[in-house]
């Protein structure tokens, strides 16, 4: 199931479908809800046919992950091939579905109503692309009063401080998570060194993969799951 609508200049997508990621879901029978943001300049590359690879259709990120500091091509963990192959698929299916942008169905009633239904007794992955504080914070507050447990991650948290019960604030330096800490945030910190007080990533490839997200929820913001911040090691 997938719940598609425009909001600005963002596509904003809800999928609920079985992944084969052992890090996010060992259970590959099992549906977890992914959602995805994409720029309106992304769409227009895949439904008019122009896109020319990898590296143009990232660089259109700019609606959709905003001032991330790894939204640059191949900067950010989503800058691989796989992945990109996914993206472009789904585009392709919404372009075959609704036409142009503007033909996008709009955020109403009844898009918020089937979102957290599918998402209903879920595990939720906010942002698996893009940034999931454009999603509308009154969506995110009914599906975390539904699902079974959610990740989530901003790098917009000193922009959004009301983003704090329910997501990391995505940081990157020690310095970095003692700024979103006094602000509120539990941080998630993508690092090159361990961070004193922080727990690592039980999903990473150092913790030998010990867990995966759907099961541990520990980057659930400050009303989730946990209570230090976490960190993975950069590979």
């Amino acid at each position: 199931m997938k719940v598609v609508f425009r909001i600005g200049e963002n596509v904003q997508v809800f999928n609920l479908a079985k992944t084969s990621n052992k890090k996010i879901e060992e259970n590959r029978k099992r549906k977890i809800v992914q959602t995805y943001t994409f720029s309106r300049k992304q769409f227009e590359l895949i439904a008019d046919g122009k896109n020319k690879g990898m590296k143009m259709f990232f660089s259109n990120a700019d609606s959709n992950c905003l001032d991330c500091p790894f939204n640059e091509f191949g900067k950010c963990y989503t800058h691989k091939f796989n992945q990109y192959v996914g993206f472009i698929g789904m585009l392709k299916s919404i372009a075959r579905k609704f036409g142009t942008f503007d033909q996008l169905p709009k955020f109403d009633r009844k898009a918020a109503a089937d979102i957290v239904n599918m998402s209903r007794g879920k595990y939720v992955r906010f942002g698996t692309y893009g940034e999931p504080s454009l999603h509308p914070l009154q969506l995110i507050k009914s599906i975390l009063k539904v699902c079974e447990n959610h990740t989530g991650y901003t790098h917009q948290w000193a922009k959004k401080p009301e983003l704090s019960e329910m997501f990391m604030a995505s940081t990157h330096t020690f310095e970095e998570e003692k700024i979103a800490r006094e602000s509120g945030f539990r941080s998630f910190i993508a690092t090159d060194k361990p961070i004193d007080g922080a727990v690592n990533c039980p999903a990473s490839k150092e913790a030998n993969y010990k867990s995966h997200c759907s099961k541990c929820g520990l980057c659930s913001g400050m009303d989730g799951k946990g209570k230090k911040s976490i960190y993975i090691l950069l590979h």
